[in-house]
């Protein structure tokens, strides 16, 4: 079993370290009893699977999604929704919610894989505010909460930290796979690939289902520590947020996209309650414009190449 293992490890060293260093520390946080931190880790978790779901997306098939907080929020109502209304068991709900969110986002996702990354980004950008409008519209401002924590806190904590081992070590096998290969060959042309006997529609329209419903898995960790859920979970701000994730943190290796959820969700977490929203938007903004201008390659591709200089210079 270990044997077969040896591949991927050596693969992916870096990504897998980074993947089982921030499980160490998320366990570790539980035991601290600071219930703020257990909170801003849960809120961490649930914004780092949107965003490694975005990431496989766009990076191993080239397919843009503007609109990613389609498939993450119907994953969180639809969880409220068979919790508040139906009294489903929470195991049950937990594994319906993704599901719908997959058929959902895929569904909207087979219609656009025809379309230019660009056109395509933004039909999905126009199906999340339908969701947006819909959801204000059925359930008003106030939105879908439920009246009791069903769940305790440190099985809700559990939940959570399942569900992260799951998305990230899912990715980290497809990423040192044949399969990512094929999707890398698909995003780099998609003609000579067909030529190749690769089925490009097949490929591209399964990683848009099993990316939404990575997302759906994100959406109902938020609903679940939340107890709630929303019409400003489909906001355009919630789609651009892994976007800016994978870009601060590098898209091309799983680390760098972990490493930049962290880095903004920290940094949307604990800003607003010093400085206020306004000014946390416009850092926010400022910090992706500068990764973007400085390091094309992420926060992650910075850190390689100054180890490389370093290593170098010694």
């Amino acid at each position: 079993m270990f044997e077969k293992l040896k591949p991927y490890v050596n693969k992916g060293k870096l990504s897998l370290s980074v993947i089982l260093g921030l499980a160490i520390i998320f366990v570790f946080s539980f035991f601290t009893g600071f219930s703020y931190l257990c909170y801003t880790f849960m809120y961490l978790i649930s914004y780092l699977v949107l965003s490694v779901s975005w990431y496989i997306l766009y990076t191993y098939s080239g397919q843009l999604s503007l609109g990613h907080a389609l498939p993450f929020g119907i994953g969180a109502f639809s969880l409220m929704i068979f919790l508040s209304k139906f009294n489903f068991p929470p195991i049950v709900a937990l594994i319906l919610a993704p599901i719908l969110a997959a058929v959902i986002g895929g569904t909207v996702g087979l219609t656009t894989i025809r379309l230019r990354p660009a056109y395509q980004g933004i039909a999905i950008l126009i199906a999340s505010q339908v969701a947006f409008w819909i959801s204000l519209l059925q359930v008003g401002e106030e939105g879908i909460s439920i009246g009791t924590q069903i769940l305790a806190v440190g099985q809700v904590y559990a939940i959570v930290f399942v569900i992260f081992l799951i998305c990230t070590l899912t990715i980290f096998f497809v990423e040192n796979s044949r399969i990512g290969i094929k999707l890398k060959a698909i995003k780099e042309d998609g003609l000579a690939s067909e030529s190749l006997g690769i089925n490009v529609t097949y490929f591209k329209v399964l990683i848009f289902f099993v990316s939404s419903f990575f997302a759906g898995l994100g959406g109902t960790c938020f609903a679940l520590y939340t107890s709630h859920a929303d019409y400003t979970i489909f906001s355009i701000p919630n789609s651009f947020l892994p976007i800016a994730m994978v870009v601060v943190g590098g898209s091309n290796e799983l680390a760098g996209c972990i490493l930049g959820s962290v880095i903004i969700s920290i940094l949307m977490r604990y800003l607003p309650i010093k400085i206020g929203l306004p000014w946390t938007y416009i850092i926010y903004g400022v910090l992706v414009i500068l990764v973007l201008k400085i390091y094309p390659a992420g926060m992650l591709g910075a850190i390689k190449k100054a180890l490389g200089k370093q290593r170098m210079g010694g």
